[in-house]
């Protein structure tokens, strides 16, 4: 009698194209928190090819890295890959994979070659533009020193379209990834507090046929990284551009945080006139609904649910600090650093 050996079938590979401004940050580090209780149930979250809670190391040896990458991520890809399959076991039914560098326009043909024989999965979040954008600003002023853009958020978003009309395309970005896996393996997701219940990674878990497991895994965190105060925001983009000493743009920009404001109603929203949010929507709309028909298969074509904001006369933008504010908090931090 001749007895026949079956291959076990590779688990499915669910790569998460982490579009900034989703909570990836906090999805990730969700996955690594519970990652060995996943683990009992054969999901994957793995640390080959990992930089803290993301894949950066991976994604940067697959090509999806700019050119200043740390060397240290950059690996072998087939020793990548063999120290990933060393992590998969008998059990493992699902490997996940999350890095924001797989947004980069990069060539898929070492990833295709990696992952061949893997079932591939991709999933991304999508945000609404006006507050996609406007979280974009806000991480640009935490981050650039000397930015090229005209100061606020309409330099930035003006600045961004023009260098960069790929910048923000949803539509672009999507249907490159469905070409590279096929349309069928592409899970699209609004990132949005209506359709994100009860959580973020309970949506996450949902969406990638692990509904199940939600009630046997602990919650999700509340994010803890509340937006700036509109105040502390342009302080700190005056801040950074100022051409002074690391030490001195470091001690204004903390200073900067903590400054506290009597606009307590005001959120990030009110930095851009409503009709400057409502045309940022209504220039993706259609996107939105070819996403939407597309990819989710709502006939509405409704990608988003929250209402757009109504236009209003009464509206004023937040006046940016004169000269004499700015100076005054310059010397109180200079008073500290001297003191």
């Amino acid at each position: 009698m001749i007895r026949q050996f079956f291959k076990k079938p590779k688990p499915e590979v669910v790569l998460h194209v982490g579009m900034n401004k989703t909570g990836t940050t906090a999805l990730q580090s969700y996955l690594q928190h519970i990652s060995g209780q996943l683990a009992k149930h054969g999901i994957l979250y793995p640390n080959a090819g990992r930089i803290g809670a993301a894949h950066y190391s991976l994604s940067a040896s697959l090509g999806f890295c700019n050119p200043g990458v740390p060397s240290e991520w950059l690996c072998s890809p087939s020793k990548l890959l063999k120290s990933l399959e060393s992590e998969i076991t008998s059990d493992t039914r699902q490997v996940i994979i999350s890095s924001e560098d797989f947004l980069l326009n990069k060539s898929f043909n070492k990833l295709n070659t990696f992952f061949e024989s893997y079932p591939l999965k991709v999933i991304v979040y999508l945000r609404r533009h006006d507050h996609w954008w406007l979280s974009a600003y806000a991480q640009a002023v935490k981050m650039k020193h000397l930015p090229p853009w005209n100061r606020g958020p309409y330099g930035f978003i003006n600045f961004q379209q023009k260098k960069n009309p790929r910048y923000g395309d949803y539509r672009y970005l999507i249907d490159r990834w469905a070409d590279a896996v096929g349309r069928e393996n592409i899970i699209v997701r609004p990132y949005e507090f209506e359709q994100n219940q009860p959580d973020l990674a309970s949506d996450f878990l949902s969406s990638i046929g692990q509904q199940t497991l939600i009630s046997k895994l602990p919650t999700m965190a509340q994010r803890d990284n509340v937006s700036l105060p509109i105040r502390s925001l342009q302080l700190m983009d005056t801040f950074q551009r100022v051409n002074t000493s690391d030490a001195v743009r470091a001690a204004l920009l903390s200073h900067a945080k903590q400054v506290t404001s009597e606009d307590t109603q005001n959120n990030i929203q009110d930095m851009l006139k409503p009709e400057f949010r409502i045309r940022l929507v209504e220039d993706q709309m259609k996107t939105y609904r070819y996403i939407a028909e597309t990819y989710l298969g709502r006939e509405s074509g409704q990608l988003f649910y929250e209402p757009l904001p109504t236009p209003n006369s009464e509206w004023r933008g937040i006046p940016w600090p004169s000269h004499e504010e700015v100076a005054q908090h310059v010397i109180d931090v200079m008073e500290q650093l001297n003191g």
